[in-house]
Parts: structure tokens; C-alpha cells; sequence
């Protein structure tokens, strides 16, 4: 059994076609059927039976699906590993979260490249969770994600942080106050950046720990929708301190929230990969960063 066998399959458990899942897979419905033929006779039993409709699942093929996820996702991540294995002291695939190169000086990032010519540097900017599960499928050897990753196979390295603040309007209750707490939004309408931000979710936790779900009116990608909305006073809103300096903030105001809560940003690697060389390299880049960023932190 391999890799195009377990795709096979599920093709056609999933559409319940053998000319269906042939489309899927662009493939011909006689090659397919060879396929789910040979699968059979390996695992001597029979898997689909025939019907009007296209074929149905028999109980073997139900175990199999069952199975068939954890396998593909085993055998994918084992050929990734392969051919990270071939290429570890030449290629460094760094997957970006959004919104991380605010915080990260990109210039830094480029500078490395200049430094390390005989590197193949790929980045690719994604969600924070497909940060994570790339990294994890080793489709990545670096990753720059924001907020905490409890994760036992993750190496996690703090590199930044960025105070989140509360903006109001003019003429808001809020208006006066030098700081405000997490409770204090109970009830407040929100207008956040939506669940492919770590914040969004960062938020939620720490409102349902004290007691109250948030009243969110909208989510979005766009800061500047965020900002508009605010300025209409239709409700108010949670950004980090790097997004309010772009901001024209005429009749808004930033208030500095009592609790610690923060835009962190950590660089993450596979703990089982630690010792390739371009991974080992990029660390002690970023390791140099890192102390740079807190001796000019305690010097100010």
C-alpha cells in the first residue's frame, strides 16, 4: 500500500463514484478501478460493492477511511522529512504568520540572506495555524508565529512583544480613563480582527476567564475597516501600538489596557530538527536579534 493507494481510496469513499473520484484525481475511471482492485487483493478483502447510485463502503473500507488520514498524513510527512533530510544545508523555508514583519524589522530578514548566499531562503506569509501545521508536516524549517504554542516537538523562541490597546472615540464613557481592564469591555461592542488573528482568540480566553463573553459586532481582516467603523462610533476597537502609529487618531484615543496583554511574536522550529545546519544558522541569527532587541530595550 502506498501514498496514491490511500488517496485512491478516499476518493472514492468520499464521492461514492469511481467516475467522480477519477475526475478528482485526474486520472481515468478504468485506472482507478485497477487501483481499488490492487488494494483489495493486498488487503484481501473487499472494500466497495456496486450499487445504482456508484459504489458503497463495505465495513472494511469504513475501518480503513477511519485510518486512512492518520497513514497519508504519516506517509506525507515522511517523504517531507526526506527531502529535508537532502536539502538541510541548503534550503530554509520560513513560513510567515500575518502580521509578523510589523513587529520583525524585514531589513534584518534580508540581511541574513545577504550574509548566507549559499542559502536557498524561501518565505511565504500564511495564517498562524498554517504556520503551525506546515511546520509541523515539515513543508517548513522555521516559522515566525504570533502569540504562545504549547506544542511538546516545537523549539519556541520569544522575539518580540507589542502592547495591545483599547480605541475609543470621542465622547465614549471610556474616553477619560488612563487604562482599562478586560472587564471593563463587558458589554462593550467590539469590532476585532477575525479568528485568523491569535489575538481574536487571545481576547476571548481572557474575557470568558473573567466571567463574560465578548460582544463582537464584526470581524475583519482590514485594519482600516476597524478604524472607519470606529471613527462612525459604532463601536470600538483592540489593536497593537505598530498599527495605532499609521493611524490619523483625530477624535480617537489609545488607552493602554491594566492587564498584560500583548502582540508576541515567537520564532518556532521541529526540536527534531534543530541540528541542520540552516536551521542552526538562522537561530544564531536570530539569537543575535534577540539580544540586540533586549539590550536596546533596558538601554532606553
Amino acid at each position: 500500500m502506498d501514498l496514491k493507494d490511500l488517496k485512491s481510496f478516499v476518493a472514492v469513499y468520499e464521492t461514492r463514484s469511481i467516475h467522480q473520484a477519477a475526475k478528482r484525481l485526474y486520472i481515468t475511471p478504468q485506472g482507478l478501478g485497477s487501483i481499488i482492485k490492487t488494494l483489495e487483493k493486498r488487503l484481501d478483502t473487499v472494500l466497495f460493492e456496486r450499487d445504482k447510485q456508484g459504489v458503497k463502503p463495505t465495513e472494511s473500507a469504513e475501518l480503513l477511511y477511519k485510518r486512512a488520514f492518520g497513514l497519508i498524513e504519516q506517509f506525507e510527512k515522511m517523504i517531507n522529512e526526506m527531502e529535508q533530510l537532502k536539502k538541510q544545508a541548503s534550503r530554509l523555508r520560513v513560513g510567515c504568520a500575518c502580521g509578523t514583519f510589523n513587529v520583525l524589522p524585514f531589513e534584518y530578514i534580508q540581511e541574513f540572506i545577504k550574509e548566507n548566499l549559499d542559502i536557498q531562503v524561501e518565505l511565504c506569509e500564511y495564517t498562524n495555524e498554517e504556520v503551525k501545521r506546515l511546520l509541523l508536516a515539515s513543508q517548513l524549517e522555521y516559522g515566525f508565529i504570533i502569540g504562545h504554542w504549547q506544542e511538546e516537538r516545537i523549539q519556541l523562541d520569544k522575539l518580540a512583544s507589542r502592547a495591545m490597546y483599547l480605541i475609543v472615540y470621542e465622547g465614549h464613557p471610556f474616553w477619560e480613563c488612563e487604562e482599562v481592564t478586560i472587564k471593563m469591555l463587558e458589554d462593550q461592542p467590539l469590532i476585532l480582527l477575525n479568528e485568523d488573528f491569535t489575538i481574536f482568540h487571545e481576547l476571548k480566553k481572557l474575557c470568558q476567564m473573567r466571567g463574560f463573553h465578548p460582544k463582537i459586532i464584526a470581524k475583519t481582516t482590514d485594519i482600516n475597516f476597524q478604524h472607519k467603523l470606529c471613527r462612525k462610533k459604532m463601536g470600538i476597537v483592540i489593536l497593537p501600538d505598530f498599527i495605532i502609529e499609521d493611524f490619523d487618531m483625530t477624535h480617537l484615543r489609545a488607552i493602554p489596557f491594566q492587564e498584560r496583554f500583548a502582540w508576541e511574536v515567537y520564532g518556532v522550529c521541529d526540536k527534531e530538527h534543530m541540528h541542520y545546519r540552516v536551521i542552526q544558522i538562522f537561530k544564531n541569527f536570530l539569537d543575535t536579534y534577540r539580544h540586540t532587541t533586549y539590550k536596546e530595550n533596558v538601554d532606553m
